[in-house]
């Protein structure tokens, strides 16, 4: 098998298990995630986050951990939050919202972005992403969707790299998740362990 055939097995399987949790469980998920991120004990997590004045979220699709809550408890803090939305040449931007729906449209694949009346954002402003991931291995690889967005963002940042925080679900650390040289990894992983998402 090769790597990219191997990487479609991956995103089939963890895919079909987020797709399984029900609402209620990503609600509550949901609703904890700010106290679970900010009672990490990691001291460099804990200095970018306080440190950050931009910080880069997602909006969740099929069952991807959702961070509406912790973009709000950023908010809360001062921080600036700011969304992706791919352009016409196939790359993402991010721009700055609040997290109220009528900010947001449905974009490419269905996934809610800024509206396009909101301005991008000089990436070099952005002090930490939290990455959307299929999959991670332990050493923190990234598994996306194959669209390689992320990937090329993050190295259009050059020297003035964000820091990168995964956020997923135990199921989501696949020691077997291949690597390109062009794969982005986190620089750490808040992983939700199976009893708060079991049922």
């Amino acid at each position: 098998m090769n790597v990219s055939e191997e990487k479609a097995k991956i995103r089939k399987e963890v895919i079909r298990r987020r797709r399984e949790l029900s609402s209620s469980v990503l609600s509550e998920i949901d609703k904890t995630l700010p106290d679970f991120v900010f009672a990490i004990d990691d001291d460099e997590l804990k200095s970018k986050l306080k440190k950050a004045k931009r910080i880069a979220l997602y909006r969740a699709v099929n069952g991807e951990v959702p961070v509406d809550s912790l973009a709000k408890a950023f908010i809360a803090k001062g921080i600036k939050c700011c969304f992706p939305r791919v352009t016409d040449n196939s790359e993402i931007v991010f721009c700055d919202c609040g997290i109220n729906d009528a900010e947001f449209e449905s974009g490419a694949y269905g996934i809610k972005e800024p509206v396009s009346s909101k301005q991008a954002v000089d990436p070099k402003s952005i002090d930490v992403v939290v990455l959307p991931a299929v999959a991670y291995n332990e050493e923190g690889t990234r598994l996306g969707m194959g669209g390689g967005y992320y990937d090329r963002f993050i190295a259009s940042c050059g020297g003035k790299r964000p820091y990168l925080l995964g956020i997923c679900y135990e199921f989501q650390i696949c020691s077997n998740v291949p690597s390109d040289e062009h794969d982005i990894a986190a620089d750490f992983i808040a992983v939700i362990p199976e009893e708060v998402y079991g049922e």
